[in-house]
């Protein structure tokens, strides 16, 4: 049985109560008192569990079968422990540490990136052992270095290859309240170090300015070569590789809200 709406917000409130920063060194015991806290969550479901400590963080690990057998599929999922910080707090119109409810949604520092994705995970998990109906065994990795760039999840994923038949990112938005929809790409980012030189030494701009190539010039000229033009497209030769979406995958995006729809009401264009 689901517990009553009230129940279920003061658990969150619990893992929210704890300022699990980290970028900041000041709350590695609150970090790892999220672990903690995580961890107790995926015993009380029936589960066993494992918090390791990777790159000076904890690393939760654990799982719970599935109540149809071993031979069930098994599920990995994924979501993390760790907010930002709430800086500058006198923006806040509230405690960000403090769960409340505004305007009908509830507010506070990571309730949505990511320990309401967590929370939400978490019960669902035990309320489906507890109906004797979780379909799936359930692999559980949860980091407290996702706000940081850390790799250690990916580093114990790849070590744990062939546990899981399918996995389950539970760190990502939906295209409005009434549309819920699964994220299967994000876009990627590749960056590089780009040195321009137009001449054996600095000139005087006063002198020579205007007559001599500025190297800012010369790199503005190489970068309106590659980056995007006005239609969003790229050059062919940066399209090398690159697999065409499916028809699935084309027919799914057909009923997500129009593009430019998006970015108005995100203030951009």
């Amino acid at each position: 049985m689901i517990p009553p709406h009230a129940v279920l917000v003061d658990e969150l409130a619990e893992l929210i109560a704890i300022p699990s920063v980290s970028a900041d060194t000041a709350h590695v015991g609150y970090v790892r008192a999220a672990a903690e806290w995580v961890a107790g969550r995926i015993r009380d479901a029936g589960g066993t569990v494992e918090i390791e400590e990777r790159n000076g963080r904890p690393l939760v690990t654990g799982e719970v079968a599935a109540s149809t057998g071993a031979d069930a599929p098994t599920l990995l999922v994924y979501a993390h422990l760790d907010v930002q910080p709430p800086d500058p707090l006198e923006l806040w119109e509230s405690d960000p540490w403090t769960l409340v409810e505004r305007d009908s949604m509830l507010v506070a520092r990571g309730v949505a990136d990511d320990k309401g994705h967590l929370y939400m995970l978490l019960k669902a998990t035990s309320l489906l052992v507890e109906a004797g109906e979780l379909p799936v065994n359930v692999r559980f990795a949860i980091d407290a270095e996702e706000e940081v760039g850390g790799h250690s999840v990916v580093d114990w994923v790849q070590e744990d290859a062939g546990r899981a038949d399918i996995a389950l990112v539970l760190d990502g938005g939906y295209a409005t309240e009434e549309l819920p929809a699964f994220c299967t790409a994000l876009r990627g980012i590749c960056y590089f170090h780009v040195t321009v030189r137009t001449g054996e030494r600095d000139l005087h701009s006063g002198m020579v300015g205007g007559a001599a190539l500025p190297a800012t010039h010369a790199l503005l000229q190489v970068l309106a070569g590659v980056l995007p033009g006005a239609d969003g497209s790229v050059l062919e030769a940066l399209r090398a590789g690159i697999v065409p979406p499916s028809k699935e995958e084309v027919a799914g995006w057909s009923t997500l809200p129009d593009g430019a729809t998006e970015l108005a009401a995100l203030g951009a264009r």
